[in-house]
């Protein structure tokens, strides 16, 4: 069979075929029938062929190759010159945790994290002449934040802070001024570069470490090594999966395979397939904590059809992630799905080739074939219970659960049996529902069944999976369904149309983990307007409360309404329950250790405080009294404890009394022993 190369040499030397590799054309003249030959062309060329062949103009753009950074729409051109690397944060050496545009569910990492090997106090050092414009302390998000402007006109943000060195006196200030732990203040104190500007610490979210952002205006952050920041990354990404669908027809190829140079398609010799591949990229060994990376290229034979930089980033369309990371049940597993979008074709020759921010590089070339030798199952989904579950966006249905004896029966509206064992109409493998859908076009809900033995986990199943379907250019639902005895209505407004011309799917199932019964909502990953859920439990009209996808805690809707009916409002599908929790939080035994203040360690009272469901919604939930005196006191989120610093307590007759107000509302007092030093 003759290869793309060859059909463009044929072309050529008939006089017929101008342009070069990067801009294709074909001159409508006269055109054998025998020269467009579906069997031996490339599918572009094929396609190009019978336009030019029937008097039609022929396009020579390029196909799906865009100059733009995906992230924001902003021309790459536009993006600043990298500076030469030399600005260390640290004079130790420090490895990359986290990189810049990094999955975080519905938004983008906007900046680097380094590890300070679970130390606090490291001092970080001015990247250039600067002043800081403004600090901030917080027991969540970036906690103590630190954020230094430099004469080049960019804003440092130090995050995670420990101390702010000689200015804490002036927080301190602020806190006793104001009687409030959190706190936002604008010094305007300059820096020379190199002078100790702060200290790393653990504050806010995660292990200590520096988060370490670069903000060129209030809304755009870039890739610090543009600034000129030393990337510690000493390994090439990795490729952990690559997916292909056309519609609701999905195949998935392992690493294996891909490394032999065979990607697997669903459907054979056609257009309009799609495509995602699952990348991580690692700093060190061993492999722990997968991250992004930043330019994913792709080409077909030798043009460049598909070229994704992430340099720049914009506050303001973070929620875009989704049509660049696609979600996945199993997204707390190492890598994310990236979408190509990119116009594929199946009988050609692709490469792929994946930066990081270490200009570190893998390349692949691979064609597309039904089926790789070296291919095995993909893992989908990691903690899921139910057979329900979300893949690259889309619902999808577990039917390998038919190996363990579960059953499924398809129902049209009004209970009516379409299918009374889908079990032996399908393969038993996960499924997109839309495919589903294609076959059973009346089925409205999915009935499925398993005794204690089969699920493992030693509970029957009795549920069912209900759906709701609409076009791609539908932008907003209004529906009503039931599961089993409880009533759930959805409002959504804002839905993107997208790229995908099937139609979109609507799925819900009830669940049981951890003695708590809850309500799936899928596809996950759907960035909206507005989901306004209300659930009509009559067994159960506690709060609302909603699930954290890869911390599977839950947390309470702020805003909520009351009553029978409880209804709330946000921008993205949650798993969602009604929990009674009517326990305040609850203070540990208290403990000397250290805080820093003033960039020295210095002694600390920290008590814990323990609860399961309801923490608190920031650090001036939490108020301290020492012998009946206001008293500043920090709240480490994790691990969860309240920090007092040493010197505001007396040696004797110290009578400390600590109120809490959790974020539902509870509240309570408790009065503490302060223990031997």
């Amino acid at each position: 069979m003759k290869t793309f190369l060859n059909k463009l040499a044929h072309f050529s030397r008939k006089g017929l075929f101008l342009g070069t590799m990067a801009s294709i054309a074909w001159v409508p003249t006269a055109f054998a029938a025998e020269d467009c030959d579906e069997e031996t062309m490339d599918a572009f060329a094929y396609e190009d062929c019978v336009k030019a062949k029937s008097g039609a103009k022929v396009s020579n753009d390029n196909f799906g190759a865009s100059e733009v950074d995906n992230a924001d729409g902003m021309a790459q051109k536009t993006v600043l010159k990298p500076d030469e690397p030399t600005y260390r944060p640290f004079d130790r050496d420090a490895y990359l945790t986290s990189s810049f545009g990094e999955n975080r569910g519905t938004r983008y990492h906007a900046g680097f994290d380094y590890s300070t090997q679970m130390e606090e106090g490291w001092p970080i050092y001015a990247p250039e002449d600067g002043k800081v414009v403004e600090l901030r302390v917080s027991p969540f998000h970036y906690g103590k934040l630190m954020l230094f402007k430099g004469k080049s006109g960019k804003t440092w943000a130090f995050a995670h802070q420990s101390s702010f060195g000689k200015l804490d006196e002036q927080v301190s200030k602020k806190q006793y001024a104001s009687k409030k732990n959190d706190v936002i203040l604008k010094p305007g104190t300059s820096y020379k570069k190199g002078d100790t500007l702060t200290f790393s610490g653990s504050t806010g979210i995660g292990n200590p470490h520096l988060h370490l952002e670069v903000r060129l205006d209030n809304d755009r952050v870039i890739n610090p090594v543009l600034a000129g920041v030393v990337v510690a990354d000493t390994m090439a990404p990795q490729i952990f999966g690559v997916a292909v669908w056309q519609g609701n027809h999905l195949a998935i190829t392992t690493p294996e395979a891909l490394d032999k140079g065979c990607v697997e398609t669903p459907v054979k010799n056609e257009f309009k397939l799609d495509m995602a591949i699952k990348i991580a990229d690692y700093s060190r060994e061993p492999k722990d904590n997968p991250m992004s990376v930043r330019r994913i290229t792709m080409w077909r034979y030798d043009e460049k059809i598909f070229d994704e930089i992430l340099d720049t980033l914009r506050y303001s369309r973070m929620a875009q992630i989704r049509d660049q990371l696609l979600w996945a049940e199993e997204a707390d597993t190492a890598g994310d799905w990236h979408y190509i979008n990119a116009k594929l074709a199946p009988l050609s020759t692709y490469k792929i080739e994946i930066e990081d921010f270490n200009h570190n590089v893998t390349t692949k070339k691979f064609t597309f074939h039904g089926r790789c030798k070296s291919d095995r199952p993909q893992q989908l989904t990691k903690v899921q219970t139910s057979p329900l579950f979300t893949f690259l966006s889309r619902p999808m249905l577990d039917l390998f659960r038919c190996e363990n004896g579960m059953k499924f029966t398809a129902l049209a509206k009004g209970g009516e049996i379409i299918e009374n064992d889908m079990c032996k109409s399908f393969k038993h493998k996960p499924i997109t529902l839309g495919r589903i859908l294609e076959i059973f076009p009346e089925m409205t809900s999915i009935h499925y069944t398993s005794d204690a033995g089969s699920t493992g986990d030693g509970k029957a199943v009795d549920e069912t999976i209900e759906l709701y379907s609409f076009n791609q250019y539908q932008r907003s639902v209004n529906w009503s369904t039931k599961i089993g005895n409880i009533g759930v209505t959805q409002k959504i407004t804002g839905i993107p149309t997208g790229r995908d011309t099937t139609k979109k799917i609507l799925a819900i199932t009830r669940t049981h983990t951890d003695s708590l019964d809850f309500i799936e909502f899928h596809p996950k990953g759907m960035q909206l307007k507005d989901w306004t859920i209300c659930i009509e439990n009559s067994e159960n009209n506690a709060p609302l409360y909603w699930l954290g996808e890869t911390s599977r805690n839950w947390f309470i809707f702020s805003k909520q309404t009351k009553g029978k009916n409880r209804c709330a409002t946000t921008n993205e599908l949650r798993d969602i329950a009604n929990i009674n929790n009517e326990e305040a939080p609850t203070l540990g035994f208290p403990y000397w250790s250290d805080m820093m203040i003033g960039g020295v360690r210095q002694p600390a009272l920290k008590i814990p405080l323990i609860f399961k469901y309801d923490g608190v919604p920031d650090g001036n939930a939490i108020t301290v009294t020492v012998n009946k005196k206001w008293v500043a006191a920090e709240y480490d989120s994790e691990p969860r404890e309240i920090v007092i610093e040493g010197a505001k307590i007396p040696e004797t007759d110290a009578n400390i009394n600590i109120k809490i107000v959790d974020e539902a509302g509870h509240k309570a007092s408790y009065d503490i022993d302060v223990p031997e030093m």
